[in-house]
């Protein structure tokens, strides 16, 4: 593991961005420190010498050279009537090959791969509650953070599902084959993550940004190898200025002769906007998760129906923002044959996506 002291740096509520999977970092670092020392060419420290060490502002950790082939012969949710849906011959790959992380075989030195890890405090507005009333003197507050930013990520990497098999008891003695599925290769050029403990409640409030490139999404179902493909897709923060037609994939910020950087798409605002003057704009409104039991369902008079179980439940809450584009999704009759037909939609454009609310209670 390389750890190095952080520059000491400002954090401003303006200049707040996001990021988008945790756990693909967490899972790379945990590999990372597994691994190895003389593949990563490390030189391990001892007790006395990490104890010397201090830092101002974090630490960071830098990934390089990581490659990764995970391949799971079936991975299954079963329900609590026997029914189950599986995923069968799951690959995370590259492009043809292990999955690359910053990866350049060491014959360049770049600042790729560098997580830089922070925990502060600082003033943010109070998350809204949707209830109108005026805003006060007292509804600014200081709030503790972790900061999880990785400002330059390269990876290649694609996820493939070679069957989706749904079975239901009460339908047919034989699992249902719902097709294939595949993602990639999906590039990520930055992420990053806020995370804080709930104000006066439980569970996780966080903000994460993100931008991707998805070169294609295709879903394969019938045996004669129907498929959708949408391909490639974009999202991010914006992608309107003077020059872009929605109309026509050409025009778009990132297939220009010189591309410009579209943004990041965000989910949840743990900080809100202190100098606002619409007052809707003060408030934050934070994404949050959450884990609970109880009688979420209403009394139907039935002895043992429903409303008479406590229910154990996942409780999201999902505000985000941000834009996505893609530039063509096709419809292929017998894909595998010698002459399928093909039917082109052309591009699709949603911008200037703004959920305020959206609250999802995941039930098993």
């Amino acid at each position: 593991m390389i750890i190095t002291q952080n520059v000491a740096r400002a954090i401003k509520s303006s200049s707040i961005r996001w990021m988008f999977s945790p756990c693909i970092c967490i899972a790379l670092l945990m590999m990372i420190i597994a691994a190895s020392p003389s593949y990563a060419q490390l030189t391990p420290m001892e007790n006395t010498e990490l104890e010397s060490i201090t830092g101002a502002a974090g630490f960071s950790i830098a990934i390089k050279n990581v490659q990764i082939f995970h391949h799971i012969d079936a991975f299954r949710y079963c329900a609590s009537d026997e029914g189950y849906i599986e995923f069968q011959n799951f690959f995370m790959h590259g492009n043809g090959n292990p999955a690359k992380f910053n990866y350049d075989f060491g014959t360049t030195v770049t600042d790729s791969g560098i997580i830089h890890y922070d925990v502060f405090e600082t003033d943010v507005g109070s998350p809204n509650d949707w209830s109108g009333d005026p805003i006060v003197a007292d509804d600014a507050l200081v709030r503790g953070m972790i900061l999880t930013d990785v400002p330059n990520w390269d990876q290649e990497l694609g996820f493939t599902i070679g069957n989706i098999a749904f079975f239901d008891p009460d339908y047919d003695v034989n699992p249902v084959n719902l097709g294939s599925f595949t993602m990639g290769l999906i590039d990520m050029p930055r992420f990053s993550t806020y995370t804080s403990p709930r104000i006066a409640g439980s569970g996780i409030d966080f903000q994460t940004s993100f931008q991707l490139t998805i070169d294609k999404i295709g879903y394969a179902y019938n045996d004669s190898c129907d498929a959708l493909e949408i391909c490639p897709t974009y999202i991010g923060g914006s992608f309107v200025d003077g020059s872009d037609d929605p109309k026509n994939p050409a025009s778009w910020m990132p297939n220009r002769v010189v591309p410009q950087d579209f943004g990041d798409f965000q989910i949840g605002d743990l900080f809100g906007d202190m100098t606002a003057v619409d007052p809707v704009d003060y408030h934050s409104n934070p994404a949050m998760i959450d884990s609970a039991e109880c009688d979420i369902y209403p009394d139907d008079g039935i002895p043992g129906g429903k409303d008479d179980v406590i229910w154990g439940f996942l409780n999201l809450k999902l505000p985000m923002e941000g834009s996505l584009r893609f530039e063509s999704a096709t419809w292929y009759v017998d894909s595998a044959g010698p002459t399928p037909d093909v039917v082109n939609f052309g591009p699709g454009a949603i911008d200037g996506i703004q959920v305020h609310r959206l609250n999802l209670q995941l039930i098993p």
